[in-house]
């Protein structure tokens, strides 16, 4: 999970942002490549950006994380000589503020509570590769519901009772995301919609109505799999 920069809480970081020239990528445009020397730290402004890694004996990337408006990616450029972790492609039209790897280390060290938030976005890191690596016995529904709320509170707005998501993300990406099928992804979201949980934006994007239910019909359908698993 990206650190996302709060201006009130995060002042050195949003001093160097302001005093920044933003760039604009096209969908699809290559923002750098995984084992690159890192020099610089980007903060996206509008749009999102995928972070991805080779797949083996296939064209393109898997899809391991996004960053969304108000995050940071390339974080790696804070220590010297520590090459590109991943390869980011802008997922949407968007537009990149660089920042000084250099300059952004001593804004993390001078403010010990972004400092704090940023090690606490890399255990998340870890944690999630850990949930990754033991969620065979979770639904490819259950993973789905979990990857759409994880990005319906980083980029949506929460009014207490349902959640507007403006911002929308390709089937792929969250199936990716995920670690599901892009054809189970559609399924999911159209059950999902048929089930008043969700709610299409005429401009794209999501309101998901339920957040609970979302994410309770998504741990069901883990028992319905542990079941029939059982009974084999």
């Amino acid at each position: 999970v990206p650190l996302q920069v709060i201006p009130r809480r995060d002042r050195k970081l949003n001093a160097l942002i302001k005093g920044a020239t933003p760039v604009a990528y096209r969908k699809g445009g290559v923002i750098y490549r995984q084992g690159e020397s890192s020099t610089l730290v980007l903060l996206v402004r509008e749009g999102h950006a995928r972070l991805t890694l080779p797949k083996s004996g296939a064209d393109g990337g898997r899809i391991v994380g996004i960053a969304g408006p108000r995050e940071l990616l390339g974080i790696e450029a804070v220590t010297l000589d520590v090459p590109r972790r991943y390869t980011a492609i802008a997922g949407s039209a968007c537009t990149l503020i660089p920042l000084n790897g250099g300059a952004v280390f001593k804004a993390l060290r001078a403010s010990p509570m972004t400092l704090s938030q940023f090690l606490c976005s890399n255990d998340n890191d870890l944690a999630e590769a850990r949930l990754i690596s033991l969620s065979s016995g979770f639904s490819s529904k259950a993973r789905i519901a979990d990857v759409l709320l994880d990005l319906a509170y980083r980029f949506g707005v929460d009014d207490g009772r349902r959640i507007r998501l403006d911002h929308w993300f390709t089937h792929q990406e969250l199936a990716d995301l995920a670690g599901a099928h892009r054809s189970t992804v559609t399924t999911a979201i159209n059950d999902w919609i048929y089930d008043g949980m969700l709610k299409p934006q005429r401009r794209g994007g999501l309101i998901i109505n339920k957040p609970g239910t979302l994410r309770k019909a998504g741990t069901e359908a883990s028992k319905k799999r542990k079941r029939k698993m059982a009974t084999r």
